[in-house]
């Protein structure tokens, strides 16, 4: 018993969710340095917002990852270009 609560207690504080990672990989999303909770596609450069309901990250939700838009406070939509998060605007002809 004493052997499973060590073993237990090793994955405890861990800020790696093994879910977050393949749902990065698989939908071709990179993670933005010193941004915790923000990817961005790597084929659009657009940058969302990642939810984790991994329980171990003291959600009681299902094991997966989501994602949704990042919004600037000016209501655009974002890319990620040149290792800064900039708005996208509108061209006008």
């Amino acid at each position: 018993v004493a052997a499973i609560m060590c073993f237990m207690l090793t994955a405890c504080g861990t800020s790696s969710n093994p879910v977050d990672s393949s749902a990065i990989s698989s939908a071709s999303f990179k993670t933005i340095d010193g941004k915790e909770t923000l990817v961005y596609s790597t084929e659009t450069r657009v940058v969302y917002y990642m939810f984790s309901t991994y329980e171990a990250a003291g959600y009681q939700g299902y094991g997966y990852s989501y994602f949704a838009p990042y919004i600037s406070e000016n209501g655009k939509f974002c890319r990620y270009i040149n290792d800064k998060i900039v708005e996208i605007v509108e061209k006008n002809d």
